[in-house]
C-alpha cells in the first residue's frame, strides 16, 4: 500500500489576490508563491464565506457554513465543532500540528492537533505563544507589540522593530519547516499560519522601501462612493477608517506600498517551507492548499479592512498543489469556499466527509477541467443593522444589506471593478435573488436573516464607521507584564 499524502495548509491573514503574480500582478514580487502557482492548480473564483478572521477558520476546520455554529463575526461559537479537521485528520493515522495564527478560542483548543505552536495577533497569556518565548529567548522580550503598533497606529504604516529572521512570519516559516523535517518518515497534517500581511503593515528592512510610494498604483474608487447623498460605502462596508477621507495620497500610496513590502517578506518565508519539502524528497508526496482568510480592501472603494463583499474582501487566492498526481500550471474557473479545503484533506487522507458538511472536496476539479463543484455561492456576514448577505453565480453578484433594505447587483465580466451597480436596471432579477435567500435561509432557520417572510430590513440609519481609532484591541497587560 503506498504511503497516505502528507498533508500542509498554507493560510496568510488579509491577503488581496491580486497582489500575487500568479494572479497577475506585475508590481508585487511573489516569486515563491508564483512557484506553488506553477507546481498545481489556481482556482480563480475561491471565497471566503464570512471574510473576517474567526468565522473564516472556524468555517474551514468545522467544514461547515459558519453561521451554522453561530459565526457572524469575530464572536464566540455557540454550538461545538463535532467533527473537527484535524480530528478527522488525526483518526487516519497522520501526526497533526499546527503553527502560527489559529485565533481559536481557547487559545489552545486542539480539536485534534497533536502538537500547537502559537503565534497569535493578540495572545492572552504568555505561556500560551510560543512566538512570544522564542522571542525572550533571543533577548527581545522588550518589545512590546512584536507584529506592529496596534489601537491608535493600527493603519498607520510603520516598521518592524525586529530584524527579519526574528519576525513572526519567518518564525512561523522555521518552525513549519522544523516539523517537516521531524515528521518526514510519517503522514503529517500541517497547519502553517501566517499573521501577516494582516495590519499592521510593519514590514522589516529592506522590504519597508521595496516598493516606492509613487511607483504603487491608487485605490480603485470613485468620487460617487463617498459623497453624502450616497449611503453606498457605509453600507458596503462597515469597517471605513476613521479619517479615511481626509488622508493624503501620500499617506495612502505609502499605505499601499507598505503592506506590499509584507506580502513579499512573507513570500519569502514560504519560499523557505517549499524548500524544505523539496530537500526532505517529500514535494511529490505532499498535498498543499494555499489560501488567505479574506483580503483587505486596501483603499478600494474608500474603504479599509475586511467585512464586505467587494471582491477585494471576499475573494481569496487558492492554489491546490500535488506533484505527479494533480496537473501543474493550470487554472479553474469553479466556484471553491474555505469549508472545501476540509472536504478535500479529508477525502485525501482516506476519511469520509460528514454528510452536515458543506464544503466540496476539490481534487475531481483541480484534477479535470469541467469538473464540478457548485453553481453558486452564498454568503452572509454581521448581525442586526450590520447584516448582509451575497448570492453569487455565473457572472453576477447580488448583495442584500440589512440596513434599509439596500441591494447591489455587479456583472462581473463586464465591470470587474464593482463600480456600476445595476440592480435598478434587473428589479427581476433582484427579486429571484431575494427568493432564493430566503428559501436558503429558512432552510437552515437562521433567524438573523429573516424577520417573518421576508429579508430582514431596518430602517434606514447614517452608520457611524469604526475606524484604527478603536477597531482594534490593544495587548493585556498581563502579557506585557510577562515579556519583560
Amino acid at each position: 500500500m503506498s504511503r497516505k499524502p502528507n498533508l500542509l495548509l498554507i493560510m496568510c491573514d488579509q491577503l488581496r489576490y491580486d497582489v500575487l503574480g500568479c494572479y497577475g500582478n506585475e508590481l508585487v514580487q511573489t516569486p515563491n508563491i508564483d512557484r506553488l502557482a506553477r507546481m498545481g492548480v489556481v482556482f480563480d473564483q475561491a471565497y471566503s464565506q464570512t471574510p473576517v478572521c474567526v468565522p473564516a477558520r472556524h468555517g474551514l476546520i468545522s467544514g461547515l457554513n459558519p453561521f451554522e455554529i453561530g459565526l457572524l463575526k469575530n464572536e464566540g461559537l455557540s454550538r461545538e465543532i463535532e467533527a473537527p479537521l484535524p480530528e478527522l485528520i488525526r483518526q487516519q493515522g497522520y501526526h497533526t500540528c499546527a503553527v502560527g495564527k489559529m485565533h481559536f478560542h481557547p487559545a489552545r483548543r486542539h480539536y485534534g492537533f497533536n502538537r500547537m505552536l502559537l503565534s497569535e495577533e493578540v495572545p492572552s497569556h504568555f505561556d500560551d505563544d510560543e512566538y512570544l518565548q522564542f522571542l525572550r529567548a533571543q533577548g527581545y522580550g522588550h518589545v512590546i507589540e512584536p507584529h506592529g503598533k496596534r489601537s491608535e497606529l493600527y493603519y498607520v504604516p510603520q516598521i518592524s522593530e525586529l530584524p527579519e529572521h526574528l519576525h513572526t512570519s519567518a518564525w512561523t516559516a522555521d518552525t513549519t519547516c522544523d516539523v517537516i523535517r521531524q515528521n518526514r518518515n510519517r503522514p503529517f497534517f500541517l497547519f502553517s499560519s501566517f499573521i501577516k500581511p494582516h495590519p499592521p503593515f510593519d514590514p522589516c528592512v529592506p522590504y519597508d522601501t521595496m516598493y516606492a510610494p509613487d511607483q504603487v498604483p491608487p485605490p480603485k474608487r470613485r468620487e460617487h462612493e463617498r459623497t453624502s447623498d450616497d449611503a453606498w460605502i457605509d453600507v458596503m462596508n462597515d469597517y471605513k477608517v476613521n479619517g479615511i477621507d481626509s488622508l493624503s495620497r501620500e499617506d495612502e500610496l505609502k499605505m499601499r506600498a507598505y503592506y506590499y513590502g509584507c506580502v513579499t517578506q512573507l513570500d519569502k518565508q514560504i519560499g523557505k517551507i517549499l524548500d524544505t519539502l523539496e530537500s526532505c524528497g517529500l514535494i511529490d508526496d505532499t498535498l498543499i492548499v494555499f489560501t488567505a482568510d479574506h483580503g483587505e480592501m486596501l483603499g478600494d472603494h474608500y474603504s479599509y479592512g475586511k467585512r464586505t463583499y467587494y471582491e477585494m474582501s471576499a475573494k481569496v487566492p487558492m492554489i491546490v498543489s500535488w506533484p505527479g498526481t494533480l496537473p501543474e500550471g493550470e487554472r479553474r474557473d469553479q466556484f471553491a469556499l474555505l469549508q472545501d479545503i476540509y472536504a478535500t484533506f479529508v477525502s485525501a487522507a482516506g476519511g469520509k466527509v460528514p454528510d452536515a458538511s458543506s464544503g466540496v472536496d476539490l481534487l475531481p476539479a483541480a484534477g479535470r477541467r469541467g469538473q464540478p463543484t457548485r453553481e453558486k455561492i452564498f454568503a452572509e456576514i454581521g448581525r442586526g443593522r450590520l447584516f448582509k448577505t451575497m448570492l453569487r453565480w455565473d457572472r453576477y453578484k447580488y448583495i442584500y444589506h440589512a440596513n434599509g433594505g439596500k441591494e447591489n447587483l455587479f456583472d462581473l465580466l463586464a465591470d470587474p471593478d464593482e463600480f456600476n451597480d445595476v440592480s435598478a436596471q434587473h428589479p427581476e432579477l433582484c427579486r429571484e435573488c431575494r427568493e432564493q435567500m430566503k428559501a436558503y435561509y429558512s432552510g437552515y432557520g437562521l433567524d438573523e436573516a429573516l424577520d417573518g417572510g421576508r429579508l430582514v430590513r431596518y430602517d434606514e440609519t447614517e452608520h457611524v464607521p469604526r475606524g484604527y481609532l478603536d477597531q482594534s484591541p490593544k495587548w493585556p497587560s498581563t502579557v506585557i507584564a510577562e515579556m519583560e
